[in-house]
């Protein structure tokens, strides 16, 4: 068996790094600049496109060990 056809755990965890990153910095922007019902329904919206966009990270990472298994 190759080790190409492991699940790509780097890749999938250097996005959520960068999630994370992004999400912390309009996280603490907003909190600077908007205020009460505002921030609330910013940080959900943020929260939001986050969670979205950590299962698009986890189904490219799926994709490609599906991608490896099928050449073996």
């Amino acid at each position: 068996m190759s080790t190409k056809s492991a699940f790509d755990t780097a890749r999938f965890g250097r996005t959520l790094v960068l999630i994370a990153f992004v999400t912390a910095v309009f996280l603490i922007i907003g909190a600077q600049r908007l205020d009460g019902n505002v921030f609330r329904i910013g940080v959900v919206a943020v929260g939001a496109v986050a969670v979205v966009t950590a299962i698009i990270g986890f189904l490219i990472a799926g994709a490609s060990y599906m991608e490896g298994q099928e050449g073996s």
